[in-house]
């Protein structure tokens, strides 16, 4: 049931990027998502509360690859949150925010794909997990795939559904099964609904993600609350 109902969702996306500044706030209360304009030095400074940190190296010009200052200054904690998902799009096409990632359903294509996804996770999560020899086995007109990792030294494969080049949204769900079983106090939260074949996840801890939802607009659950 969960996987047809991230799949059926296919349909336009929204994509933007942005970047952090150490100008002095501007304000000295938290700005959330009732203000009707916030400046993105702000946005980031709150964001950052909440364990949603802009890597270094990102420039204001890559935040603003897909939209315009002003217009994510006007719909605060919307634009800029979903824009801090994304990769760069330049070299080295690297995350802009390690916690936050806006993952495109249709990416699997060959060996390699699955272990991708899993050394995200990990990314996102700080490592929480420390999984090691992360390998895969991607062949589509086989229909067969999966992936293998190391954990407190135990080898574990999960196989993975094979639908064309759809990523099969189990292997994430399995993966914050498994934050959950190493009660590492962090869990991966969803929104499958609201941009087409692209998910948004994000790793939180709780107090992380009641942070967030104070600030942000944006509707995300526990991914085991949607299976």
């Amino acid at each position: 049931m969960f996987r047809s109902l991230l799949l059926v969702q296919i349909a336009l996306t929204g994509c933007a990027a942005m970047m952090v500044s150490h100008a002095p706030a501007e304000e000295s209360k938290p700005m959330g998502l009732f203000d009707r304009s916030v400046s993105l030095e702000v946005q980031l400074r709150e964001l950052n509360k909440c364990g949603v940190v802009v890597n270094d190296g990102v420039t204001e010009s890559d935040l603003l690859s897909f939209d315009s200052k002003k217009d994510m200054e006007n719909a605060p904690y919307t634009g800029l949150v979903e824009a801090l998902g994304f990769e760069l799009e330049r070299e080295p096409y690297s995350a802009i925010v390690n916690s936050l990632w806006m993952c495109d359903y249709e990416r699997i294509e060959d060996h390699g794909a699955y272990k991708e996804i899993v050394e995200r996770l990990e990314l996102m999560s700080g490592a929480a997990l420390g999984l090691t020899d992360i390998t895969d086995y991607v062949d589509l007109e086989e229909a067969s795939a999966w992936v293998a990792f190391s954990f407190q030294g135990e080898r574990i494969r999960w196989d993975a559904e094979v639908d064309n080049d759809w990523l099969d949204p189990y292997i994430i769900v399995k993966y914050d099964q498994l934050l959950k079983k190493a009660n590492v106090g962090k869990r991966i939260y969803s929104n499958h609904t609201d941009y087409g074949q692209v998910a948004f996840f994000a790793v939180f801890t709780p107090e992380q993600f009641e942070c967030f939802q104070r600030l942000s607009k944006i509707n995300l659950a526990l991914i085991e609350s949607q299976v």
